[in-house]
């Protein structure tokens, strides 16, 4: 069984899902699997050879578009913070499942938008949290959850990785 994909964006985030997608198949039984369907972009050459690079059935240049494909089960959306609650909502009122990238919204009222807009439509909408699972992260959730840290006034968290050096 497929699930048709489209992706909303082709820069560093919507790259790394394409991969994702790519690459999920090869090290997970899955009974369903994803089916790449559409992309968006803004930019007529990168967006098609991104389409092309990961094996994408057509490209669109007007996001609308795409999340009017009737191919298209789930939207996911990896596009700028500014550009996640309109083609969220929009995609959920179209009966469309949709993943967007982290933060999910620029401000709790869109935030709520977006989850109205869910919960009236019925569809999946889900906000991708990666580091959820990793120890540090979870070390952390086990000494707030037992008050290792007393009370917590306010909270900064930042995750040093050396992936993004040459």
């Amino acid at each position: 069984m497929e699930l048709g994909i489209g992706l909303l964006g082709t820069r560093f985030m919507g790259k790394a899902h394409s991969h994702a997608y790519k690459s999920i198949t090869t090290f997970m039984g899955l009974e369903v699997k994803p089916r790449l369907v559409a992309i968006y972009g803004r930019d007529p050459e990168n967006t098609r050879y991104v389409a092309s690079a990961y094996g994408y059935e057509k490209y669109y240049l007007d996001w609308r578009k795409l999340i009017k494909d009737p191919d298209v089960e789930v939207v996911d959306n990896s596009l700028p913070n500014f550009l996640h609650k309109d083609p969220c909502v929009e995609a959920l009122e179209s009966g469309k499942s949709v993943i967007c990238e982290k933060p999910l919204a620029r401000s709790l009222d869109e935030a709520l938008e977006m989850l109205r807009a869910a919960r009236k439509s019925g569809m999946v909408h889900g906000i991708i949290f990666n580091k959820r699972w990793f120890p540090a992260v979870q070390l952390a959730k086990k000494f707030i959850d037992e008050g290792l840290l007393g009370k917590i006034l306010h909270f900064r968290f930042a995750y040093h990785q050396d992936w993004g050096a040459d």
